[in-house]
């Protein structure tokens, strides 16, 4: 069995999926809370990131489609994905990559079937989730298994930022 670590890859991309969950928790929590606030800033947002005035008020229209409930639902997936990409960075327990996993399945499910519009996902959007889920999986090994965590001490956690194939 290999010993638990912390590659590069691992870190890495356990942090942008935790810094990307917390941007989609916060954009979700601010349509709920204050939907009007939300409409004022998005417009700016679109702008400066370059967006054509068609784009934007699709934009608009897609954000206000999305009614309070499928936006707590959102919240939801992408909580689970956070508290996945946490445990596999903090504890290097597989069952993070699970979590995550289950989290980006059903997110592609919500996006698709449950609110649709124009929040569907794109081939080119199903196939990245796909693909991060995959990078995810072949670093499994450097990881916990759940029943190596239950009830006594895991074995000592290392640093590795070489990447061992």
């Amino acid at each position: 069995m290999i010993q638990p670590q912390r590659t590069f890859i691992l870190w890495f991309m356990s942090i942008c999926s935790m810094l990307d969950a917390l941007s989609n928790i916060f954009t979700y929590l601010l349509s709920v809370i204050a939907p009007q606030k939300m409409a004022e800033m998005l417009p700016q947002a679109g702008a400066t990131m370059g967006m054509s005035q068609e784009n934007i008020e699709k934009l608009l229209e897609t954000f206000a489609a999305v009614t309070p409930s499928q936006y707590l639902m959102l919240i939801g997936v992408e909580v689970l994905m956070f508290a996945g990409a946490l445990l596999m960075i903090w504890k290097l327990n597989q069952i993070g990559f699970h979590l995550y996993a289950i989290g980006q399945l059903l997110n592609i499910f919500m996006m698709n079937f449950v609110i649709g519009g124009n929040m569907t996902m794109d081939f080119a959007a199903i196939l990245t989730v796909v693909f991060m889920i995959a990078i995810y999986a072949m670093h499994l090994r450097y990881m916990h298994r759940l029943k190596d965590t239950d009830g006594e001490e895991p074995d000592e956690i290392t640093e590795n930022t070489e990447q061992d194939e």
